[in-house]
């Protein structure tokens, strides 16, 4: 198997210090980093998961979700395997917590040419973390750029800045978990730490990323009325009122099988806290709800967007305006 040697590393001793996730993993020779898929081999970084699919799919826009970019559309979704995190609720487990997987090797213009075909506006990233598959994703998505399509990046933020930098000009959206507003909690359920996923949410943000955040609901852990408000507050006042902000219901997956579905009323009562906070997009996945699945004008309270499930219609949206009051939307719709 012909191997593709890392970017974004550099020697540190007798190990190599990898720049591409917020992690920044020394890596001694013969090892691996967390992710399972960057290993040294005598000085030399290589990223093992350079090209290997395990999934690659067409799905609605929305699926990931987007609401706000290319409503409608249907995005070619590609994924590999490793993570950076260990969430113990990880709903794509299989791919995310190994590395061992036999995968051939899928070209990016493997990918982009059958995005095109199948008619697709874009290239996603996504079901495992694309972080750790840096090289891929910046040669696939530079590539669907220079043949006219665009690409979203679907990620938990622990990227580093070196790393958001160098993608951010081949990127169309950028859609960040946002799991919980505790450092306790990242630590606890994802091994991981609060500050690095709000620093590349505000870096999207200043480097003019369509931006995106999801939300997972989990009962008894970051559901509690002090917690959302406190994320809501941070939102609101570094984000502005216009961030698509989705609020999802969590399913027993995992490890964490115990742990009860989120009820229809939390999910109801977050999505009337986001709108009592001044958010203009909170929406609600996994679960259906009248008003969580719409997209509202801020101005006249016009419906724009109709959704049921991943469908979509823009009744009320014109050239990425609200038909009745002309306000323009914030997204990307064209």
């Amino acid at each position: 198997m012909t191997r593709y040697p890392a970017r974004l590393w550099k020697v540190s001793g007798d190990k190599i210090s990898c720049g591409v996730c917020a992690r920044r993993c020394k890596i001694a020779n013969g090892e691996r980093g967390f992710c399972g898929v960057r290993e040294n081999t005598d000085g030399v970084l290589y990223a093992d998961s350079y090209g290997r699919l395990t999934a690659a799919n067409l799905d609605p826009i929305e699926k990931k979700p987007l609401y706000h970019f290319l409503p409608g559309t249907t995005t070619f979704s590609v994924s590999s395997i490793g993570c950076n995190f260990t969430c113990k609720h990880c709903q794509n487990y299989t791919l995310s917590q190994t590395s061992k997987l036999p995968l051939e090797y899928v070209p990016p213009e493997a990918v982009v040419h059958e995005a095109a075909m199948l008619g697709a506006k874009s290239v996603s990233f996504t079901y495992n973390e694309p972080t750790i598959s840096f090289e891929y994703v910046y040669d696939t998505a530079k590539l669907a750029t220079e043949q006219g399509l665009t690409s979203a990046f679907i990620t938990n933020g622990y990227m580093s800045k070196e790393a958001l930098l160098e993608l951010a000009p081949y990127l169309g959206a950028i859609r960040i978990d946002l799991k919980a507003f505790t450092d306790a909690f990242y630590q606890e359920v994802c091994g991981a730490r609060l500050k690095p996923v709000l620093d590349t949410i505000l870096l999207s943000r200043e480097l003019g990323l369509h931006l995106e955040l999801v939300t997972l609901v989990i009962p008894g852990y970051n559901d509690s009325v002090d917690e959302i408000d406190a994320m809501l507050d941070w939102v609101t006042a570094h984000l502005g009122p216009a961030i698509p902000h989705h609020f999802t219901a969590f399913m027993p997956m995992y490890h964490m099988q115990d742990v009860p579905r989120t009820p229809f009323s939390t999910l109801d009562r977050i999505y009337r806290q986001a709108k009592a906070h001044g958010l203009y997009y909170p929406y609600v996945g996994n679960m259906p709800h009248a008003e969580g699945s719409k997209t509202f004008c801020p101005e006249c309270g016009e419906v724009l967007i109709d959704r049921n499930g991943f469908s979509s219609a823009e009744s009320g949206l014109e050239d990425g305006k609200c038909r009745k009051c002309g306000r323009t939307i914030e997204g990307v719709f064209s």
